[in-house]
């Protein structure tokens, strides 16, 4: 399964979803966090040379970092770091990779707030072809 995470709280809640997840039979979990493209012009999958690399290690050692918790000691993991659009770059991965599930949060925005702020999971729900586990982490609708 696939947990897409941009190194914030909100999206960490769906590790604990995954988790319970990954208690299936030949369960792994892929941690996978998307960086955006440098503002200095270049394309998808492209990075600045250092300051790529710079941006890349600290994203492995986030996804590292969850990895070494208690929670995961007897979890199959791997981690991978991508460049791109978020939700075309996890779409991209699952693809390529077979993955069946794709597990990940979301705050929830319905109307303006989503038209505003874009939703990666909406996006991904929208255009993917297996399994999403969405996992709502915002406050209940009033």
């Amino acid at each position: 399964m696939l947990v897409p995470l941009d190194g914030s709280p909100l999206a960490e809640v769906a590790l604990f979803e995954a988790l319970a997840l990954a208690k299936l039979p030949a369960s792994e979990v892929i941690l996978l966090q998307v960086l955006p493209p440098t503002e200095n012009g270049l394309r998808d999958g492209e990075d600045a040379g250092l300051d790529g690399e710079r941006r890349k290690a600290v994203a492995l050692r986030y996804l590292n970092g969850i990895c070494s918790g208690p929670a995961w000691r007897n979890v199959r993991t791997q981690v991978v770091v991508g460049v791109g659009r978020p939700a075309e770059t996890i779409l991209d991965f699952a693809d390529q990779h077979n993955v069946e599930r794709i597990v990940m949060a979301t705050h929830g925005h319905t109307g303006l707030g989503r038209w505003v702020f874009g939703s990666v999971a909406d996006k991904v729900l929208r255009a993917a072809d297996r399994t999403i586990v969405v996992v709502y982490a915002g406050r209940p609708p009033v």
